[in-house]
């Protein structure tokens, strides 16, 4: 085999090299990142819902201390104890009714819909229904009340318990809980088009990286390896060419959790993200473990070529 001819060969298996790490990429983020079930099982494995509720506890207590101050510090003694009580009190009916198992129901909720959203090119439906919760807190704060004498609760609200039902009501009120809102509306005032431009490049992706796109591209590199190189030789450069591109994927998704850098990564995100930073290894982890699982065929395929192109070469000497 000439030069001229090693060098088209070489050049084309670095094409085929790089086709082939970005169809891994995309059919391990197809896999993980844009499969309903991935989040199902980040979310269960690792106590997403209850990490959220634990989390939910300090945004209730600040939201409600600032909406009964206003904001403002306060000094006097007896009025801190009485806000005190009332922020622990509306605060605790509030997670009581946004229990860990409702949270996860509509974490699973957001993330199918978003999922579906983005694979089936459909616009966002999810709502989260608030209605039954409203009341729920309503019925809390209503039982939590019970436990002041008729002096605490004229110190806190200023009326006694024959009027807890009307001062639950009106606490209510007064945290202007929506009794639902929707996904679609919400990702359209936050980060509108994001659904269908991420949509749009899926699409494109999935035309690229089709089964069909992928055979095509690996038959016309087979036939030119054996035009190039001849039957024996064009199926072993095949195969390794094949074999190379899936090492280097499976590679760095094995170990992509060993480099400082990502640690890094993982350690300066931690605050940005809604769980432990002690978390988010096991699930970079899990998922990039699950990602490698497509290089398996890339893999096969290779060693497949390669023991055959050396059987044809071994017959041809024997």
């Amino acid at each position: 085999m000439n030069i001229v001819k090693r060098i088209v060969l070489i050049l084309i298996s670095l094409v085929v090299v790089v086709y082939g790490l970005a169809f891994m990429i995309f059919g391990g983020v197809n896999g993980t990142l844009l499969d309903k079930e991935y989040y199902h099982t980040v979310v269960g494995d690792n106590d997403i819902a209850q990490i959220a509720h634990g989390a939910l506890e300090t945004i209730v207590s600040d939201m409600v201390l600032d909406g009964l101050t206003g904001g403002a510090d306060v000094t006097d003694p007896a009025q801190k104890a009485a806000i005190d009580g009332q922020v622990k009190l509306i605060s605790t009916a509030v997670l009581d009714a946004l229990d860990p198992q409702w949270i996860g129901q509509q974490i699973e909720l957001v993330t199918d819909d978003i999922v579906h959203g983005l694979t089936e090119d459909a616009s966002l439906s999810a709502v989260i229904d608030l209605s039954g919760k409203i009341d729920e807190i309503e019925t809390n704060i209503a039982e939590g009340l019970q436990q002041y004498s008729d002096a605490e609760l004229m110190a806190m609200f200023g009326a006694p318990k024959a009027y807890i039902p009307t001062i639950a009501g009106q606490i209510v009120e007064t945290l202007s809980l929506p009794e639902s809102f929707s996904l679609k509306e919400l990702t359209d005032e936050m980060a509108p088009g994001v659904i269908s431009m991420g949509n749009g490049y899926l699409i494109s992706a999935r035309t690229l990286f089709s089964t069909i796109a992928v055979l095509v591209v690996l038959v016309v590199f087979f036939l030119l390896c054996i035009l190039l190189a001849g039957r024996r030789i064009g199926a072993i450069w095949f195969g390794v060419t094949i074999f190379i591109s899936g090492a280097l994927f499976r590679l760095s998704t094995t170990f992509a959790m060993s480099f400082s850098s990502v640690e890094n990564l993982v350690d300066e995100s931690a605050q940005f993200l809604p769980v432990p930073g002690e978390l988010i290894p096991n699930i970079i982890k899990y998922t990039t473990s699950q990602m490698g699982r497509s290089s398996n065929l890339f893999l096969i395929v290779g060693a497949v070529f390669i023991l055959g192109g050396i059987v044809l070469a071994r017959r041809k000497e024997g």
